[in-house]
């Protein structure tokens, strides 16, 4: 590995650099945009109505003295991707504990507490804009313990009339028009729209999986990672830089092609070289998921990060409503998919990227470059997963862990296509995400269980088809 690294100086100062001012520029961003916030919400603490702040003591204690504490439960809301100020929350909790507090310019708010335990978190509906309700518990219970000192309380808002904006690729529920229970046309149409979108989505990042897996074996269990990469540059150059969303889009597109390229470049190409096993590289990819999660940490936080964007409702057909992002990103999807089908059946790099996954040895002794194939499958994976994570940035705040998050249901989504098979881990996305929202239609099981059901009826599949809905049995093993 030294005498490939030293072969070629010039691209590796080149690596090191490109991947040093990368992060830089994101720190760089990121820290002024926190320190602008910080300004504006202490000019709205100046100007925002009085309210009462004092936590209420119990009797016989005493209330804090001092204005820091070690402990305290932070308050976020957010609607329509943009930031609510003035929002009035009232926390009680142990010991008669009870203060309220007003979100700033931030949208944002800190409750200082002494001790530990289980606090009640309320949002006042009469203090938030016009036409919105609250998406989740209100109330919901935080626990705060000696290990978990900074408890979040996130609340999204929503359209009062949709009635709920779930995560990625969910749109909003119509509202009945008698009022009475819903007709099965309105719980099933617009969950069958949220999952398709939920499953494209997923797609462009299984994809990536798929063809990585199909023509070096190796199963990378850092590409959500790239996903996570792909959703931060979207809320930098949209959420930070003010850009324009399409903007955002390509520049996370552009940006994971460069990153799959450095991470193959620096780190894959001279393992291959050295002849290390699949198990070892896999072991690796699992220690650089950590490494990479840890470090988006440490230049973001632990904050959810939400880009702006638009969730009123922009087109109705029937029951379903879609917004804005529900109906263009399941085009740039269905766009970006069909030019990866037409790049893998009609080209001559498609050709050999099928040739290399069918046999890596017979592809390379009819004169193909194998690692130039290689190379452009990681560029290739590093783009679609870097435009999945911008696009899900558009329906959920994205945070150091998103990839993560759905790392399992990329996993699922490839082995329920097949392995090594492009059309089968977009086949499997789709029947991932489809299950994912009609598992829970009319209460068939708890929505916090919507994962299980998916991943039980890809285990049913695979016992009458082991291959996957697209593998070939000589995949198998």
């Amino acid at each position: 590995m030294v005498t490939a690294l030293r072969s070629r100086p010039r691209v590796i100062r080149l690596f090191v650099v490109v991947l040093a001012l990368m992060f830089a520029a994101t720190a760089f961003a990121f820290s002024t945009v926190d320190s602008a916030s910080a300004q504006s919400l202490s000019s709205a603490k100046s100007s925002a109505p009085t309210v009462d702040t004092t936590p209420t003591p119990a009797p016989g204690s005493t209330a804090p003295t001092t204005a820091a504490q070690s402990i305290g439960i932070w308050i976020r809301i957010a609607a329509d991707k943009s930031n609510v100020p003035n929002a009035k929350v009232t926390v009680t909790g142990p010991s008669g504990f009870s203060t309220t507090v007003v979100s700033g310019a931030d949208g944002r708010a800190t409750v200082p507490i002494e001790k530990t335990g289980t606090y009640k978190v309320l949002l006042d509906k009469s203090t938030i804009p016009a036409g919105l309700s609250v998406l989740g518990d209100n109330p919901r219970d935080v626990q705060v313990d000696a290990e978990n000192q900074g408890v979040p309380a996130y609340y999204l808002l929503g359209d009062g009339a949709a009635g709920a904006t779930p995560a990625p690729g969910k749109t909003s529920s119509p509202s009945t028009s008698s009022g009475n229970t819903p007709t099965f046309a309105e719980v099933v149409f617009p969950r069958i729209a949220t999952g398709l979108i939920y499953g494209l989505l997923i797609a462009l990042a299984s994809i990536g999986v798929s063809l990585i897996y199909g023509t070096t074996g190796l199963n990378n269990f850092a590409h959500g990672e790239l996903v996570t990469f792909g959703g931060l540059v979207g809320y930098v150059v949209s959420g930070v830089m003010h850009m324009p969303s399409w903007l955002g889009i390509l520049s996370a597109l552009v940006f994971g092609g460069i990153f799959g390229y450095l991470q193959d470049l620096g780190l894959w190409k001279p393992l291959r070289k050295r002849g290390i096993g699949l198990i070892p590289l896999m072991i690796v990819s699992i220690g650089l998921s950590l490494a990479l999660r840890y470090i988006f940490n440490f230049i973001f936080g632990p904050d959810l990060l939400v880009t702006p964007s638009d969730s009123s409702s922009f087109l109705t057909l029937g029951p379903v409503h879609l917004r804005f992002w529900d109906v263009v990103s399941p085009i740039i999807c269905i766009v970006v998919l069909l030019l990866v089908a037409f790049a893998m059946l009609r080209t001559r790099i498609g050709k050999a990227t099928r040739a290399v996954a069918d046999n890596r040895s017979l592809a390379a002794a009819t004169g193909i470059n194998v690692e130039r194939v290689i190379r452009i499958v990681w560029v290739a994976g590093g783009a679609l997963a870097g435009l999945s994570g911008a696009l899900i940035g558009y329906y959920q705040p994205v945070s150091w862990e998103t990839g993560a998050s759905i790392l399992l249901l990329i996993f699922a989504a490839v082995t329920l296509g097949g392995f090594g098979s492009a059309f089968g881990a977009l086949v499997g996305s789709l029947i991932i995400g489809l299950l994912i929202d009609l598992s829970t239609s009319y209460g068939f099981i708890p929505s916090n269980l919507k994962l299980v059901a998916a991943l039980a009826v890809m285990i049913v599949i695979l016992l009458f088809r082991p291959q996957g809905i697209l593998g070939r049995k000589d995949r198998i093993g």
